[in-house]
């Protein structure tokens, strides 16, 4: 079986620890060196390439019991690692003879990659060995220097490569067109390094570039996990998840958050005016794509995208005014107290239909709903108010106080009112709603320790006094 590369320049604790203990092991008896990586392992028990190399020195004592164990969970820790993917395939079909089960991964393998020399000689073998005896013939050339490499080493001929190394190779196969030998070393280096953003995000890249989405969105997010600040992962996870997912709220959703930590981003607002576009919403995307010409009056791509809208309307015909979003949400204010909670919700639906990420109109239906007693509805609509718009504190307060009363989830209604007294610590509202929760959970000397800071600010507010001396 392949086993791991030592690599000598490190970027994560797991991939340095593990390369020292690589080279420590050199030459040490196979049961010390399984000592060694179990050690490992208990400190970091979901790095990929230990339980692999642990397969592989399992194998090589005589336990393919627990060496199956171990290449089973390297693969799914890791199911998108083309070799840890294929060291399973052959221990299945070299040692216990399943050879249909080693053809469906060699069948995954080739289907992500059509041009995987290894993978399509090893399916050769295998059709081979299916049609005729039903064993396999390990004495060929690709399954004999499987089984037969050493753990913890390369071949003798083969130079350990540091990672920086790995990864030029990795950009010049990419330069070259090489797609297949560039995933192979990315995949080599995300196993080392599995906390790398960097390496997850050129994976998707490649995954991409070769038509298999699904894999590109789980290394895009995986590399938006790793490191949510960087805004070219987040890009390239929105982009993948507007254009070719059909994922058009997640893709929204990326691009407010850019768009509020870099207001001045061009390109940002020409894709949320891209987006806005493309979901019938023309009024809005007119404003992303003219707030970008403000800042790039040069800016060619966004001149002709608002040229485009601009010629699209005045082709349009004629037709009955349609009332606005902010109309709407009037029209809604007013009916609810005179208690028409049924057209007030209809007006508000209509609001959010023709702008689904108005924060207000999410808000105001969570308003109406819990009035009409339907409290599901109410969290739906609170949670979305609040996700579009995260700093308004009214939403927030509205929600916990929804997650206290209706819910039952006291613990988060107190995690949102702790965040906003610490941005509010005067708040009258605020520390009042921490004491009463605080008291109803059997907290008191907390309740009365948020009362006494309202009275501090308010000491006339009798309301808060009552509660004090319950």
């Amino acid at each position: 079986m392949n086993s791991i590369v030592v690599s000598e320049s490190l970027s994560q604790e797991e991939g340095a620890l593990y390369d020292r203990l690589s080279a420590s092991v050199q030459g040490m008896p196979k049961q010390e060196a399984i000592l060694k990586v179990k050690e490992f392992l208990v400190t970091f028990p979901s790095f990929a390439l230990a339980h692999n190399d642990l397969g592989v020195l399992y194998h090589q004592s005589g336990n393919p019991t627990l060496a199956l164990a171990h290449y089973e969970k390297a693969a799914r820790l890791q199911p998108d690692n083309t070799l840890l993917r294929k060291n399973l395939a052959d221990f299945y079909a070299v040692e216990l003879g399943w050879i249909e089960d080693a053809v469906d991964i060699y069948l995954e393998v080739v289907k992500r990659n059509p041009r995987d020399i290894e993978a399509l000689i090893a399916l050769g073998q295998l059709g081979t060995a299916m049609a005729g005896s039903g064993r396999l013939d390990t004495s060929s050339a690709h399954f004999q220097v499987e089984m037969t490499t050493p753990a913890f080493s390369l071949p003798p001929e083969t130079p350990q490569k540091s990672e920086e190394e790995l990864y030029q190779d990795a950009q010049k196969s990419i330069s070259q067109g090489d797609l297949a030998a560039a995933r192979e070393q990315l995949e080599l280096l995300a196993a080392r390094y599995p906390g790398n953003a960097l390496y997850q995000n050129d994976l998707g890249v490649i995954r991409y570039k070769s038509g298999d989405c699904q894999a590109a969105q789980r290394h895009y997010e995986d590399a938006h996990r790793l490191q949510p600040d960087n805004s070219i992962f987040a890009r390239n996870l929105a982009d993948l998840y507007f254009a070719e997912l059909n994922m058009i709220d997640e893709a929204i959703h990326i691009y407010l958050e850019l768009l509020h930590n870099q207001p001045r981003d061009v390109e940002t607002l020409i894709n949320i005016g891209h987006i806005c576009s493309s979901v019938g919403r023309p009024d809005e995307a007119k404003s992303f794509y003219r707030r970008a010409l403000e800042i790039e009056p040069w800016n060619t791509d966004a001149r002709q995208a608002l040229a485009g809208l601009q010629q699209t309307v005045q082709q349009q015909p004629l037709t009955q005014p349609v009332k606005s979003v902010d109309e709407l949400i009037t029209e809604a204010r007013a009916l609810m107290p005179q208690g028409e909670y049924l057209a007030a919700r209809n007006l508000l639906e209509q609001a959010i239909a023709q702008n689904p990420y108005n924060a207000v109109a999410h808000n105001d239906l969570g308003v109406v709903a819990y009035s009409m007693g339907d409290v599901g509805a109410a969290q739906v609509a609170y949670e979305q108010a609040v996700k579009l718009d995260p700093a308004n504190n009214n939403f927030r307060k509205n929600l916990a106080d929804l997650y206290f009363v209706a819910v039952g989830r006291p613990d988060d209604a107190i995690y949102i009112y702790l965040h906003l007294f610490r941005q509010n610590p005067r708040d009258i509202e605020i520390l009042s709603a921490l004491g009463q929760i605080c008291q109803a959970v059997g907290r008191p000397d907390e309740a009365r320790s948020f009362y006494r800071r309202a009275l501090e600010v308010e000491p006339w507010n009798c309301e808060v006094r009552e509660m004090l001396q319950r």
